[in-house]
């Protein structure tokens, strides 16, 4: 045997033992790197789901405010003042909190999701205006039956708006 024949031999042998060698150098090398693209990318999706879920608790919230007030306070015969008095002050609890969350909320949708989700959010947000604006009317004036109606149709278009935000779109 000569020379040679025993290099390539023994580099041969050697092959797989140097190999993992590098293999093992290049992990220590990027691990770090690695570690820290996973674990950015777990707190990103952690912040995501608890974003997602307090926009989803804070409008689900409000829309069931304005139900109450569309179907109890200004339908119903039977809800006493108390009722009525406590229907009014959970609607404008929801409502400071939730539009004092607006561009948080809207800040989060960029970030989190994609431009679709930011304006179904914008949609819903007009609809919460005019929800409002029917209510403010309706209290500075009179609660006639148009008014209520129109407070109804404001309803339905809020509820339509918070399920295509919150259920229908694509996160």
């Amino acid at each position: 045997m000569d020379w040679t024949t025993h290099l390539l031999h023994s580099f041969a042998d050697q092959t797989a033992t140097w190999f993992v060698g590098v293999v093992l150098a290049l992990l220590g090398v990027f691990s770090g790197k690695l570690v820290e693209t996973v674990k950015f990318a777990l707190n990103r999706a952690d912040l995501r789901t608890k974003y997602y879920e307090q926009l989803a608790v804070d409008l689900s919230a409000h829309v069931f405010a304005v139900n109450r007030l569309t179907k109890v306070y200004y339908r119903s015969t039977w809800a006493s003042d108390e009722d009525k008095s406590a229907m009014s002050e959970q609607y404008n609890a929801s409502m400071i909190k939730f539009c004092s969350q607006e561009y948080v909320y809207l800040s989060w949708l960029q970030h989190y999701w994609n431009k679709e989700m930011a304006q179904a959010f914008t949609r819903t947000m007009e609809k919460v205006r005019a929800v409002d604006a029917v209510l403010m009317e309706m209290n500075e004036e009179s609660r006639a039956q148009g008014a209520v109606n129109d407070l109804e149709k404001a309803y339905a278009e809020l509820r339509d708006a918070a399920h295509a935000l919150l259920v229908d779109a694509t996160h």
